[in-house]
């Protein structure tokens, strides 16, 4: 039986290492986003070594492929030598090989080689030789493995290069990607929350205005501007709170937490949210605009801080 080789980020997990481990840095250090770019100047692989050594992932909260999980463990079994390979730093792959025990070697980003592509191709031939091992991936970069590789195994990838890889080689195995509905982005984004902010037309109602169309044009864009900046709060605190929504019963089925979504999906999609939002507010005065950034930045104030202090102990009651 040959060698099965496992990719990490995107197969393994539902999810990706550096965007997690990123994350968690921002969230725990916030100032330092002005360091990111100076390290990713010096290289990608500088850059994951820099945040890897400043950030302690929690690898056992990761969103793992339990279908794909379930069919290594079968493998082990059956006695297969299992090695993870992955283009994340070293450190947390090799955390995540400890935690998991369902491989006998790792092989990782580490000195000066990001190990993805063509990189992470040749460090196979070397290893095993050409068609001397199976590979397991799901990213058009793996497809110069999938050249090199005996057995094609394809995981989580989009329908374009599943068909693509199977156009190009023959496919042993195939762990299709969860799909991603329209309800997924209503959960996310936090949809039906929407419906608290119709508090804001009950001044209208009161005053018996009900018949002033100006009123209701401005209290239209008053509406969904409160609305989506209430929607980037809730994709930021999500994926802020990855660890710890895991962790929670029910609070680990939401998209980010549970691999639904990527997560660069959401970093990308709360300042566009933010921009629409406060873009709609400009067009009302300014007391409106500067009540929707206090809010924002209220928001904001309790996500990094107020969330994050730790409850003091109860003093002793003394007796009278």
């Amino acid at each position: 039986m040959l060698p099965l080789v496992v990719d990490l980020d995107g197969t393994l997990i539902h999810s990706d290492t550096l965007h997690e481990s990123s994350i968690k840095f921002l969230k725990d250090s916030p100032a330092s986003v002005f360091l990111i770019p100076f390290w990713l100047a010096a290289g990608k692989v500088n850059l994951k070594r820099q945040i890897a050594d400043r950030t302690t992932l929690d690898v056992k909260t990761l969103p793992y492929n339990e279908a794909f999980m379930c069919w290594l463990r079968n493998q082990r079994s059956a006695g297969r030598y299992i090695t993870l390979c992955s283009a994340t730093h070293r450190s947390i792959a090799q955390s995540v090989a400890d935690h998991l025990q369902l491989f006998d070697e790792v092989i990782a980003t580490e000195n000066d080689i990001n190990l993805s592509g063509e990189r992470k191709a040749a460090a196979l031939r070397a290893r095993y030789g050409e068609k001397g091992f199976a590979y397991a991936g799901n990213a058009v970069s793996d497809i110069k493995v999938w050249e090199i590789a005996a057995e094609v195994i394809v995981v989580n990838a989009e329908k374009d290069l599943l068909a693509l890889a199977r156009k190009r080689f023959e496919v042993t195995e195939v762990f299709h990607a969860p799909v991603v509905q329209l309800a997924t982005w209503r959960k996310a984004v936090r949809l039906h929350q929407w419906l608290k902010n119709l508090l804001l037309f009950l001044p209208l109602l009161a005053a018996h205005q009900i018949l002033n169309l100006e009123a209701w044009g401005i209290l239209c864009i008053a509406f969904f501007a409160f609305s989506l900046c209430a929607s980037a709060v809730y994709l930021a605190n999500d994926l802020l709170d990855l660890e710890s929504d895991r962790l929670h019963p029910r609070k680990k089925h939401r998209p980010f937490a549970s691999g639904a979504l990527p997560l660069w999906t959401g970093v990308a999609l709360v300042p566009v949210l933010l921009t629409a939002s406060f873009g709609l507010a400009s067009f009302l005065n300014a007391a409106f605009l500067g009540w929707l950034a206090a809010y924002f930045l209220l928001t904001c104030f309790y996500s990094w801080t107020l969330k994050r202090l730790i409850e003091l102990p109860l003093l002793p009651r003394t007796r009278s």
